[in-house]
């Protein structure tokens, strides 16, 4: 970066002339003469201290040899302002052939690095993918700094190592080191840069490698990965120079590089997250889908029942599912579950209980056996902290009776009409797939004229509002005893309705599932 600082020479009698001090690309400090000539009178500024020159040109002295620059027709300069188009007419000038030739060697030289960065920095826009975006920066130092070959790290901070990747083979393969160990390591613990004339000579340096494949480092520069914030997010390692070691110009170079590398490499990240992300939700997305269709569609007419029912998940995939399934012509099942977790995991789990469901409802087996064979399945293709809460029912419309089994599941409701008592449906045993043996127990009870049975999950009850209140229990059933007579359809919808009122704005915190169904006079 250039940069100018503008000093009146007023108090020499040369109030038309101004010296600017210009920090050259390669640190050194020259002062140019800047004569500013205005027609046949000399540059002046107002009592504001602003240039007003309608036609002015600039010649500078460089290198003992003066230069007459684009002229500039019009405007008000600050000081500040005309600093800094005196330094964009040096910089254009340097970097013209005729400027280049009157420049010392080390300019040109850096002049020609500045090139080669500026042209580094577009070639790693060219990818972000991270595998080949890692060789372009590799190739690009190892080429700009004349060196043999070299090791991009970057660093895993949740790990607290260095990574890279390399070539066995035909097959890119991780390697993977302590922060602190080896040389590299060491860099990206401390930040501090390491330019070794002989690599065997520190006792940081791993020599293993050599030993097994005949290589000899010799020269090595490791220089920390800066990014923006100054925080090391890798390492160069860069070893064996054709000519010489490495020099502060080749510092220079790979600590402005960095900047460009950083960069790169951030938006490789953020793609790489994207692309995971994008990859996650379609994943999410099939889970879904083929969740919902576990679901049933459309319910089964009963006779002489009404029935509805309804999962409204937390997330894009939910834990909870029921169903209707009629087995026969006066026999239908009831179920309502709930899965422990959330996500895919559940779905998965979901979808084992549905198979085996529907794998033994069609058997002889009892209510009881039934459960015990799910309890197994569940068990062995679940790990510890898995479990899935249970409810099944069988609702025979001839007798009018419901047998059941609760594997600790929330207790379902039966609503009989004109009693303001509510039993809870709570014989059976312990949740599916807690335990491989478990023993569990049936109760068969009547289902009267207006009976009213209802199913649900914890999401109903546990509902919680702004105050972290839970819609808990009491209200649960005094919401459905103050709307008994309304149709089970229309029922159904006061009761999420309720709790959706309840809640408030408050986002949904758990999977809640509602069933609901009367027997008819």
């Amino acid at each position: 970066m250039v940069k100018a600082q503008i000093y009146h020479g007023g108090t020499e009698g040369h109030r038309g002339c101004f010296f600017l001090t210009v920090i050259s690309p390669c640190l050194c400090v020259s002062v140019v003469k800047a004569q500013i000539y205005h027609g046949d009178t000399e540059a002046r500024r107002d009592t504001e201290g602003i240039f007003t020159d309608r036609d002015f040109s600039v010649s500078l002295c460089l290198c003992g040899e003066s230069t007459d620059l684009p002229r500039r027709h019009g405007g008000r300069f600050s000081p500040p302002a005309f600093a800094c188009y005196l330094k964009s007419l040096y910089t254009s000038y340097l970097m013209s052939a005729k400027g280049r030739k009157r420049l010392p060697a080390t300019d040109r030289s850096y002049i020609h690095r500045l090139e080669s960065l500026i042209e580094a920095s577009k070639l790693l826009n060219t990818t972000l993918d991270l595998d080949e975006l890692l060789k372009v920066i590799l190739n690009l130092a190892t080429k700009n700094l004349n060196a043999d070959r070299g090791t991009i790290y970057l660093i895993d901070q949740e790990r607290k190592e260095l990574w890279s990747r390399v070539l066995k083979g035909k097959e890119l393969v991780d390697i993977r080191l302590p922060l602190g160990t080896g040389i590299a390591g060491s860099v990206a613990e401390t930040g501090e840069t390491v330019n070794l004339e002989d690599a065997w000579k520190d006792k940081r340096f791993f020599s293993a490698f050599d030993v097994r494949t005949g290589y000899v480092t010799k020269t090595m520069l490791c220089m920390p990965m800066l990014n923006r914030e100054r925080k090391i997010i890798g390492v160069f390692q860069i070893i064996n120079k054709h000519n010489g070691v490495f020099d502060k110009e080749d510092e220079q170079f790979l600590a402005a590089f960095s900047d460009h590398v950083a960069l790169a490499i951030e938006n490789a990240y953020l793609l790489q997250t994207r692309l995971e992300q994008e990859r996650v939700q379609r994943e999410l997305e099939i889970a879904a889908e083929i969740q919902n269709k576990l679901l049933p569609k459309e319910l089964p007419a009963i006779k002489g029942y009404q029935i509805d029912a309804i999962a409204i998940p937390s997330k894009t995939i939910g834990g909870d599912y029921y169903d209707v399934i009629p087995i026969d012509d006066e026999n239908v099942v009831l179920v309502v579950a709930d899965v422990s977790g959330k996500g895919i995991p559940a779905s998965l789990l979901v979808s084992t209980l549905n198979a085996a469901l529907y794998a033994y409802i069609q058997t002889s087996i009892s209510l009881a056996d039934l459960v015990q064979k799910l309890n197994a399945i569940v068990y062995k293709n679940t790990p510890s902290e898995r479990y899935i809460t249970f409810f099944i029912s069988i609702l025979n419309t001839r007798r009018h009776q419901l047998m059941y089994v609760n594997a600790g599941h929330n207790f379902p409701y039966l609503f009989k009409s004109g009693n303001p008592e509510v039993a809870k449906l709570n014989v059976g045993g312990l949740p599916l797939g807690m335990f491989d043996q478990v023993e569990y127990k049936t109760e068969i009870v009547p289902v009267d004229p207006e009976n009213v049975l209802v199913l649900y999950s914890d999401g109903v009850t546990e509902a919680m509002n702004q105050k972290y209140e839970e819609y808990g229990e009491e209200r649960f059933i005094d919401c459905i005893a103050r709307n008994m007579k309304l149709e089970i359809p229309a029922l159904r919808k006061t009761i999420v309705e309720d709790i959706q009122k309840f809640v408030g704005s408050e986002p949904q915190s758990d999977d809640l599932t509602l069933m609901v169904a009367r027997r008819m006079a």
